[in-house]
């Protein structure tokens, strides 16, 4: 056969054609390999925050619920301790006391959210009967309290729970006390109690007082729970070893927990970290957990495949793009293949870099082909890639609502002040804050308005201590930590911050800005910044009670 001159053409650059395309592929496969490995490691890693974030905040908003409830039952015990003292009233079983603790006990129980029963009952042992006291209601879909017939303490046993357990468990505790969720036939309500036991002056025991608060309204909150699509929430009563939730309907129900969940739940609350678990279904789930104030668990429950969901997204883009910059580079490399060697040695020398976690350098080809066009894309990449791990930073520091810092930037910065490296943190002061008329403004004039309160307050925050950090770390609650100047003037700004809010706030009517507060500084007294902040959060109680005491007179 005669030689084949096309054909032998044909054939060299078909070898030239293959050489080049193995070079290129095998440095696509590099370039999708390690973008989705940086990918998955990053993003499993911000999962995990936003996940732990959720059930934190999820958890402070139910605390906050139940510690109101335990604020409200504290104070009537403390107005009955002082009311053996005031008025001439000294008789702890006189009808008189009674009367004023009743009276006192109602008007707080119309202030607390959630309540449904509010009693003092006094002791057998000492009244002689086991129905002295009171013992006043009202219906969930009723705004005023009701006197209802007591239980008679007597009539059943101590270790009846049900009937009695109210009475007994705070009084053998010797110490207030929350009652594991059980149905009321009083009031025909799944309630929880926070109960305290009463002491006169010489140590004997006088009774209880304690509140019901609705326990399937709480419940129910977590139906409306933004915890990814399909995550689920749920209460968890070690104790008693049940579970309460919602179904589909908003109905509330409880289960018993297996024994392969409680240990779960044991083990996340040992470990303070998440877990993965089998589902029935073949799937794995993620679940963490949260201890709530009243002694049970918050447990939330997301499929992993919806976690990782955004991750897969990346993953498959970065692999997209990939193969797009190959399949680009293509249609190319048949001419100057000489002149590619260069410009890819520099491209496999930047994604080196990219590989070990530097994504700062850039390159740039100037041959004005193809192989500019590959840099470009790849830089570009790059440079989106560090834009959306920076911007996922910020998201996870930053307060969606009020642009300030939020609980995590706020733990970051406590442990810096701890380990206080530069002595920056040597004399500090914390400023513990919590906006007023938040849940009447949300209830009068919707939760739009209510956003526009907690801008202004953030807004009012952020202008008196523009030097300070400012954080929001729950729903109302702010906290300024001061340092260097900001510390030296404390006393001032503290004074301008109270003498400057009490103003209208625009949008919402006959509403004025008012936040109680409580400062502390770092001292002998309180050489750690927990104790800091714990001064700082009870002198902020006690002025939010102060402040709400002089707006209902």
């Amino acid at each position: 056969m005669p030689y084949n001159n096309n054909d032998t053409k044909k054939s060299l650059r078909k070898k030239i054609l293959f050489s080049s395309i193995t070079v290129l592929l095998l440095l696509a496969v590099v370039m999708g390999t390690v973008s989705v490995c940086m990918v998955d490691r990053l993003s499993d890693a911000n999962s995990k925050k936003i996940m732990t974030q959720l059930c934190e905040n999820e958890s402070y908003k139910f605390n906050n619920k139940l510690n109101l409830v335990k604020h409200s039952v504290d104070i009537i015990n403390e107005y009955a301790n002082e009311l053996q003292h005031i008025n001439g009233i000294t008789d702890v079983y006189s009808d008189e006391y009674e009367q004023h603790i009743r009276d006192f006990a109602i008007a707080v129980a119309n202030q607390t959210n959630g309540a449904l029963a509010v009693y003092f009952r006094y002791s057998p042992d000492v009244a002689g009967s086991g129905t002295e006291g009171f013992f006043w209601t009202r219906q969930k879909d009723s705004d005023e309290f009701t006197e209802t017939k007591v239980t008679d303490v007597l009539a059943y046993n101590s270790s009846d729970k049900e009937h009695v357990g109210w009475f007994y468990i705070p009084k053998e505790n010797g110490k207030p006390s929350w009652l594991t969720p059980y149905y009321n036939e009083n009031i025909d309500v799944l309630i929880i109690s926070y109960v305290v036991p009463m002491y006169s002056d010489n140590g004997e025991f006088i009774g209880v007082i304690g509140m019901d608060i609705d326990f399937a309204a709480i419940v129910t909150e977590t139906k409306n729970m933004d915890i990814y699509t399909s995550g689920s929430v749920a209460f968890v009563d070690l104790k008693e070893r049940l579970s309460y939730f919602t179904d589909d309907s908003g109905s509330i129900e409880s289960s018993k927990l297996s024994s392969t969940l409680y240990n779960h739940i044991t083990t996340i609350n040992k470990l303070n970290e998440l877990l993965e678990i089998s589902n029935n279904d073949g799937g794995t789930s993620v679940i963490c957990c949260e201890k709530l104030s009243n002694g049970m668990m918050l447990y939330v429950n997301v499929p992993k495949s919806e976690i990782e969901s955004n991750r897969n997204f990346l993953m498959i883009l970065c692999v997209v793009i990939t193969i797009l910059i190959f399949a680009v580079s293509i249609v190319f490399i048949r001419k100057r293949t000489t002149q590619i060697v260069y410009p890819l040695e520099k491209l496999t020398e930047i994604t080196k870099q990219y590989a070990n976690g530097d994504w700062s350098g850039q390159y740039i080809s100037d041959t004005d082909d193809e192989i500019e066009n590959l840099s470009e894309c790849i830089s570009q990449m790059a440079k989106n890639t560090q834009v959306y791990i920076e911007k996922l930073n910020t998201l996870a520091r930053t307060d969606a609502m009020t642009g300030i810092g939020n609980k995590t930037s706020y733990l970051e910065l406590t442990e810096n002040i701890q380990k206080n490296k530069h002595g920056k943190f040597d004399k500090y002061a914390v400023v513990v804050m919590d906006l007023n008329l938040l849940k009447k403004t949300n209830d009068t004039y919707g939760h739009e308005c209510g956003d526009i309160l907690l801008k202004e307050a953030s807004g009012y925050i952020c202008r008196v201590f523009a030097n300070s950090p400012v954080f929001r770390t729950g729903g109302d609650e702010f906290v300024v930590v001061l340092y260097s100047d900001d510390y030296l003037r404390r006393e001032e700004l503290l004074l301008k911050f109270e003498c400057g809010m009490n103003y209208p706030v625009e949008g919402i009517p006959g509403t004025v800005l008012s936040i109680a507060f409580g400062m502390a500084e770092y001292s002998t007294e309180n050489p750690d910044y927990e104790s800091v902040f714990e001064l700082a959060d009870e002198r902020m109680y006690r002025k939010k009670t102060e402040m709400k005491m002089l707006r209902q007179n």
